[in-house]
């Protein structure tokens, strides 16, 4: 059962738009473009993580949703490595809602001189009414009020 549930939800996010956009990778509608409020994270003077989406209503549906994550780091504490995950949703609630998720990496030097990595993450729901919220955001297992 589980493999099934996983399953269809592949084929619903695959109609989506995912990864990383770019100025023309930018999902074109025939409706305004929609943008999301942005989770912002950071370790000051290490790095600092913004993700947002925009997103398209058809018919009052959402029919594209398009990431976008901007990062800064100090190359002497930390690099940026990816983004490595990323996801879009439906919200079984029958709203229309869809969430969106991401998770970068950056891989940091630890105060005693090992390497560390920093995860930094966040969950963004989008509504075909044109509103959207932060459900949730953190860095690797900590949540960020």
């Amino acid at each position: 059962m589980r493999f099934t549930v996983l399953g269809c939800a592949a084929l619903i996010i695959a109609g989506l738009t995912t990864g990383t956009a770019s100025a023309t990778d930018e999902t074109t509608c025939s409706t305004p473009v929609l943008t999301s409020a942005p989770v912002q994270l950071d370790s000051p003077g290490r790095w600092s993580y913004t993700y947002r989406v925009s997103w398209c209503v058809e018919g009052g549906k959402i029919t594209a949703i398009t990431p976008h994550v901007t990062h800064e780091e100090n190359g002497d504490a930390c690099v940026w490595v990816a983004n490595a995950e990323e996801s879009q949703t439906p919200v079984l609630d029958g709203s229309g809602a869809w969430n969106a998720f991401n998770m970068a990496e950056f891989s940091c030097k630890n105060g005693d001189g090992t390497d560390g990595i920093a995860n930094p993450w966040g969950t963004i729901t989008v509504w075909p009414n044109g509103t959207s919220s932060v459900l949730r955001k953190g860095i690797g297992d900590v949540i960020v009020e």
